[in-house]
């Protein structure tokens, strides 16, 4: 408990924290925008719920900066010297990442859910400038909102999982980056049905992104869950296996 404390101080008192949540909101409310944008002139296309999917969804179009906040929160204990401290007053290196990871869980859940609010209130009032009330009563606003949601708590987890695997800050979140916004969409693109099965691109199908080729939401969780997994335990491993004195 006292680990998990310190952990939350840390992370509280660190600016980054909250210059990434407020960029999670902010892209999650110009998510929402942009495909409501796109219908102007068209209100009563806003009620299909295709176009509800597509402009909520964009409440998780912050999460990439969540897989950041996790990886800044694991491997900048190499970057600024902190891990020696961590590991002599915590011994079994694997209680370190274990808090990590369940302070980054609930870090991930508190971006995803401002994003939610944001973006839902950015939505409802779009909709009320077109005569129209936000339809809560429908699937499709629920189910998006949360699948937003829970995709920004398991990027939290993914980033500590890619920061204790790299353990420098700089190249792991440049690529990560690279890897989620260039390549798996490039990927994707050229081959949907086989390439649907990457991390980033399963997440659009939690998101509800009216997209084609996607995989079932059930077999998206199935493949972050295991990708987080095999990737905790890798970064584990090699966080057991370092030499901080060196």
């Amino acid at each position: 408990m006292n680990l998990f404390r310190a952990e939350l101080r840390k992370v509280r008192s660190t600016p980054v924290t909250w210059w990434l949540l407020m960029s999670t909101v902010a892209i999650g409310v110009l998510g929402t925008l942009a495909p409501l944008i796109a219908v102007d002139g068209k209100p009563v296309d806003l009620l299909d719920d295709h176009q509800i999917r597509a402009a909520l969804h964009g409440a998780a179009g912050g999460a990439v900066l969540v897989l950041v906040a996790g990886i800044i929160g694991m491997a900048g204990e190499w970057r600024f010297g902190q891990i020696s401290q961590a590991f002599l007053s915590t011994p079994r290196r694997w209680r370190v990442v274990t808090v990590k990871t369940v302070v980054h869980l609930g870090i991930g859940t508190v971006y995803g859910t401002a994003a939610a609010v944001a973006a839902t209130a950015t939505a409802w009032g779009w909709y009320r400038t077109k005569g129209l009330t936000l339809p809560f009563d429908r699937s499709a606003v629920w189910l998006t909102l949360i699948g937003c949601v829970v995709v920004a708590a398991l990027f939290g987890v993914l980033g500590v999982a890619v920061g204790a695997i790299v353990r420098r800050p700089v190249p792991a979140i440049v690529g990560a980056l690279a890897w989620t916004v260039l390549v798996e969409p490039a990927l994707f693109a050229a081959a949907p049905k086989v390439f649907r099965w990457l991390p980033g691109i399963a997440s659009l199908s939690l998101r509800r992104q009216p997209a084609e080729h996607l995989l079932p939401a059930g077999a998206a969780t199935a493949v972050l869950l295991g990708v987080i997994a095999v990737a905790l335990a890798a970064g584990v491993r090699l966080v057991e296996r370092d030499d901080v004195t060196g």
